[in-house]
């Protein structure tokens, strides 16, 4: 026991016993290390965009409108995961600042927000049964391409919708 008092600086006492400061430091590092994200990102979701160039006699703005509100809010739950930050840029923001909507005035709006890393998505539907999302992820401060993808689903409905905003989530690189 007297061995432990003066073995102070040690890992182990005589005994075999750790030195418990230095075991409780150790243990919060660890804990540290287990529940922090390996990552500070925050991703600045820009507001989405559509085309429809299908020609289709029905006007489909009303339906468009509301899947874009809920693959937003699917993109801010699912994207969650991958980045410590999500800030959803809203349209109104970026009509009123950037009403040409060039690349630089869009980053600077992103860079305004607090985001690393910006989500530009834009959906394109040319018939009924043909969509296609074209996605970028662009390091704000670096102005360049992270990631890039370009997803074609089928059909014009919510459940197709939610299908292609799952399958982009499980397809984006980390941060």
């Amino acid at each position: 026991m007297a061995d432990c008092a003066a073995a102070r600086n040690s890992l182990m006492c005589n005994d075999g016993r750790e030195d418990l400061s230095l075991r409780c430091i150790f243990l919060t590092l660890a804990a540290l290390v287990l529940v922090a994200p390996a990552y500070a990102t925050t991703l600045g979701v820009m507001p989405i965009k559509m085309l429809d160039t299908s020609g289709e006699v029905r006007d489909q703005s009303a339906a468009h409108s509301t899947r874009i509100v809920a693959i937003n809010k699917a993109l801010e739950r699912d994207l969650a995961e991958q980045y410590s930050k999500i800030v959803m840029i809203p349209a109104q923001d970026v009509a009123s600042v950037c009403p040409v909507e060039d690349p630089q005035c869009l980053l600077d709006i992103a860079a305004a927000a607090g985001a690393d890393k910006a989500l530009f998505v834009s959906i394109v539907k040319t018939s009924t049964l043909i969509m296609r999302m074209y996605v970028q992820i662009v390091d704000v401060p670096q102005k360049a391409v992270a990631q890039k993808r370009e997803l074609n689903f089928r059909g014009d409905t919510d459940e197709s919708w939610q299908r292609a905003e799952r399958f982009l989530v499980r397809n984006l690189k980390e941060p």
